[in-house]
Order: C-alpha cells, then sequence, then structure tokens
C-alpha cells in the first residue's frame, strides 16, 4: 500500500501491565508497515515491566525506552511525545494491540487523502481476545474525509466514544506537538479531543476496527462509577467554552444540552446522600450553570436546553430518570 520511507513513531505508556505489555508490543513489531519508532514509557510501576521493557529494547532497534517517576497517563503520553522523531505519531494504552496492518491502512489513508489525523474505529474484546462489541453497534467512523467542524460534532454523538480517544488515531507530527494532555486529570482523552480536530484541516476515517481495545476487571474504566467522574463535567465545560470563542456556536449549544443530561443522569449513580459526594456533584451543577447563564447571555438557546437545566435545578431526581429511561 504505502511506501515505508517514513516514520511512525509509537508511543506506549506502561504501567502495572505485566500481563499484557508483550501482547501490546508484540502486535507493534508484527505491523506490515515496519518503519516504526516504538517509544515505551515505564510509568515507574512496582512489577517486572521496566525489565520486560528493557529487555525487548536489547531484542529490537526500533525500541526505544524512557524510565521516569510515576506520573500518570497523561504524563506519560507527553514525555513519549516530546520525544518521538517520526514524521507520524501514534499512542496505545498498553493493554490494548492492533491488527497488524494497522498502521500499513492508516498512513495510507492519511496520505491518500493528505489529511492531518487518520481515525480508525476500534472494536471492545476481553482479556482473552474475545469480541464484546455488539454484533448489531453501530460503529460510527466511515470510510471518508471530515472537516474539523464535522469531528468535533461527532464528540456528542449517540457513538461519540469511537471519535473521543486518543489511541485509535494517526496523527501528523506537528498536530500532535501542539498539543498536550492534562497531567492529573482523568478523562485526559475528553480534555483534548477537540483541540486536535481544530488544528487539523481535514481528517480522514478508517471504517475498519483496526483497534482492539482490551476491556479489564480492574481498569479504570470500569470500575464503578465514582465522584472522580465528575472530572467529565469539567472537560466537556472546557470543549463548550472552546466552541464558542471560536465560531462553533452551534456545536457549543449542542455539548450544552449533552453536558445537562449527563449531570442528570449520574445523579441516582452517586452516593447522593452522603455529604461530600453531594458537595462535588453540586459544585459540577454550578459549574455548568455559570457557563449556562454566560452563553444565554450572548446567544438564543433552544427550549430543550432550558427545559434540561430547569429539571436540573429543580428535580434532579426526576429529571435523572427521564434521561435515563426516556432520553437515553
Amino acid at each position: 500500500m504505502s511506501r515505508e520511507d517514513e516514520l511512525i513513531s509509537v508511543v506506549v505508556p506502561v504501567y502495572h501491565v505485566e500481563t499484557y505489555i508483550e501482547r501490546c508490543v508484540e502486535s507493534l513489531l508484527q505491523q506490515t508497515y515496519s518503519n516504526l519508532e516504538i517509544i515505551l514509557v515505564d510509568d515507574g510501576g512496582d512489577d517486572r515491566c521496566p525489565q520486560i521493557c528493557d529487555e525487548y529494547a536489547k531484542k529490537d532497534a526500533r525500541i526505544k525506552v524512557i524510565h521516569k517517576k510515576n506520573g500518570g497517563l497523561s504524563d506519560a503520553r507527553n514525555a513519549g511525545m516530546r520525544a518521538a522523531s517520526g514524521k507520524y505519531l501514534a499512542y496505545i494504552d498498553s493493554d490494548d494491540y492492533i491488527q497488524p496492518d494497522t498502521y500499513e491502512k492508516m498512513i495510507y489513508a492519511l496520505k491518500k487523502e493528505n489529511a492531518d489525523i487518520a481515525v480508525c474505529n476500534y472494536e471492545a474484546v476481553t482479556d482473552q481476545g474475545q469480541s464484546i462489541t455488539e454484533k448489531n453497534q453501530k460503529m460510527d467512523i466511515k470510510d471518508r474525509t471530515y472537516s474539523s467542524q464535522e469531528a468535533i460534532s461527532n464528540l456528542c454523538g449517540p457513538n461519540y466514544h469511537y471519535w473521543v480517544t486518543a489511541w485509535n488515531r494517526l496523527y501528523k507530527i506537528k498536530i500532535a506537538r501542539e498539543i498536550s494532555f492534562p497531567v492529573g486529570k482523568i478523562h485526559e482523552d475528553e480534555f483534548t479531543a477537540h483541540l486536535f480536530y481544530d488544528k487539523a484541516e481535514k481528517i480522514v476515517g478508517i471504517s475498519e476496527p483496526l483497534y482492539k481495545y482490551v476491556i479489564r476487571e480492574n481498569s479504570i474504566m470500569t470500575k464503578k462509577y465514582s465522584v472522580k467522574n465528575l472530572a467529565y463535567v469539567e472537560a466537556v465545560n472546557n470543549r463548550i467554552e472552546y466552541c464558542m470563542e471560536h465560531g462553533l456556536e452551534e456545536v457549543g449549544q449542542e455539548f450544552l444540552r449533552w453536558m445537562s443530561r449527563y449531570l442528570m443522569n449520574v445523579y441516582d449513580k452517586l452516593d447522593i446522600k452522603d455529604k461530600e459526594v453531594r458537595q462535588t456533584y453540586d459544585k459540577y451543577v454550578e459549574m455548568y450553570l455559570k457557563l449556562y447563564h454566560s452563553i444565554k447571555e450572548k446567544h438564543k438557546l433552544d427550549t430543550k436546553t432550558k427545559a434540561a437545566t430547569f429539571m436540573l435545578v429543580h428535580t434532579p431526581k426526576l429529571a435523572s430518570y427521564i434521561s435515563r429511561k426516556i432520553l437515553k
């Protein structure tokens, strides 16, 4: 498909994944597009991962290892990005893996369409590699090009998760270097997805699920919903402000409605009777309301957004029920 004269840097943050790291790295070493720089970022774990990374570096010259103090996923990604020397860059989580032809297909599509970012669908799998993506589930990414605004709008669609993740993309390095992930935050991809797309003039989609997203029982994303997940509100709040400031008012208002529904939906998922939980929830509702009133002063809001906000403030339990049972 594509000549291998241009280097792809692949950043792999590594932390407490000794059960999974070898499968991940082997999927990179087996890529049909072999001109890779594989950057394993050891984020200071106390398992065997640092040794496993060093062993791989001795076996294959394409692998370089960065050992650093624990700083979290975002910090590890940023360290790898700064060390990258390729013309293109990709991220992969160390408990996931990819098909053998992933980067061959992604760089081919990116160069064919002269795009800045290539994004593919992904398949959710178990630890054992069994697919758990529902057969009738609609994968959102099509074999076509998207404008920056289209891609940002897709971040609040029914299948937004295909668009928000950082690891199912291939970036031109100039785009990747402009955006750093927020250190110390969960939902780091929610904070940055719109920023990447806004920097791109053209995004090319690949409908094939080239990336295998492993759902682990003990992973961050499968643990019971906690108050920490409300950081998502802050991420979307930042996204709305960005849209309103950059001439994407319609998209910004769409995200505003999305955030009100999210706050409705999580009300019953939290132990709202707990004083600290309630205070934290109220803090994020207040964050939403401050933004809502700020936008209302400058833009005309539709009836649905106004009604959702009224219910969120005055009848949160009823709003939560409606969000989960009627608006899902």
